[in-house]
């Protein structure tokens, strides 16, 4: 008996209405070969329910590796694992003021929110005071929001963080809870569901997303896609593997573009009210399609560059944002409070060139 053939349309019209996908019909979307016309109403149905939910608002955040590297985990993506040979060059946590002339530099350059990045499995009680001073310095920034990426935290390091004035912790899944021993071994999913009820029990919001392309199969992704609409966090950042030469996953064959709009699409639909945030991988895997993110489900990006690789500069994101017509947007204050992104809306931003030579005195993370 023929299988009736999967209507992106049909299922987007559903979730307009109050209605969900299911695992199934996901399957089938995340199947669809990438040359047929289905997988252009797969983009045009995910537009619908971002604009919908979402309006014509975009967001973007930035974040800085307060510490970087000699981390104790062996996640095979990551180049600042200690167990892999990647030529990177670590450092130890960052002072006060090197953090607070980060958050100021994002806050200029556009991000409507900022996160400091510390390697390892979670703080340890030598560095948390140095990681508070730090958060202080993030706070005398005003007019951007504040998180923090720390690993591991125990219910009093959330709750002193939410004390300290963080208002988000990012903690993401990475994969399916099926796959995840495959690309980590030291730790476990549940460690990491475990560390998300202990930040939202201290009444922090959540930024917890995953990494595609590491080799994961389609159920895999269907797995993580509704292990996160269980969990609803606030953020969800999707990342697609950009493989670090001296990592395990180096040789890991690249996700086309086609795909990566895909995937985005599919979870714009698993995920459709919450802020989808195309992270790390867009610009080395995208290319000339990086405007797309929007189109297909995406609400915000990262600006800057990464933890260990390079974003592009920030005058291009901001462009891009121009060109498409959208809305830049601050989560700072009402979230009902937009604005076109113009030069001169941000402070010591009159032009192209100021934002550039701004740029280029950060540095890289």
């Amino acid at each position: 008996m023929p299988v009736d053939p999967i209507d992106p349309i049909a299922i987007s019209r559903r979730i307009l209405a109050g209605g969900e996908i299911t695992r199934e019909e996901t399957h089938a979307l995340l199947s669809l070969p990438c040359d047929g016309e289905e997988i252009y109403d797969l983009f045009y149905a995910a537009h619908k329910v971002r604009r919908h939910f979402h309006g014509n608002r975009v967001t973007f955040c930035s974040i800085v590796a307060s510490k970087f590297g000699k981390c104790s985990e062996d996640c095979k993506f990551c180049a600042q694992s200690a167990h892999y040979d990647t030529n990177i060059t670590s450092h130890e946590m960052m002072s006060k003021e090197q953090v607070k002339s980060a958050c100021t530099d994002a806050r200029n350059r556009g991000a409507s929110s900022f996160g400091i990045v510390n390697s390892g499995r979670g703080p340890n009680k030598k560095e948390w005071p140095k990681i508070l001073e730090a958060i202080e310095g993030m706070k005398e920034v005003d007019g951007i929001g504040h998180c923090a990426t720390l690993g591991e935290l125990t219910p009093e390091q959330a709750r002193d963080l939410k004390a300290a004035g963080i208002a988000r912790v990012n903690h993401n899944l990475e994969t399916s809870k099926e796959f995840y021993s495959q690309i980590v071994k030291t730790h476990t999913w549940q460690d990491r569901v475990r560390t998300l009820k202990i930040a939202r029990d201290a009444g922090l919001e959540l930024c917890t997303g995953c990494i595609f392309g590491m080799g994961e199969s389609i159920e895999d992704r269907v797995s993580v896609a509704f292990s996160l609409k269980e969990i609803n966090p606030h953020v969800v950042p999707i990342n697609f593997l950009n493989p670090i030469p001296g990592t395990p996953l180096e040789h890991a064959p690249k996700l086309r573009p086609l795909q990566i709009l895909q995937i985005t699409a599919v979870m714009r639909l698993v995920l459709p009210r919450t802020d989808l945030k195309v992270a790390g991988g867009r610009e080395k895997n995208l290319r000339d399609l990086q405007s797309w993110i929007f189109y297909v489900g995406g609400t915000s990006a990262i600006i800057g560059n990464y933890l260990a690789t390079m974003g592009r500069t920030n005058d291009e994101d901001m462009r891009m944002v121009q060109d498409l017509e959208l809305t830049w947007t601050s989560e700072v204050g009402n979230a009902d409070e937009t604005k076109p992104f113009e030069f001169g809306t941000l402070p010591g931003f009159e032009s192209m060139q100021q934002l550039e030579s701004r740029i280029t005195s950060l540095p890289l993370v």
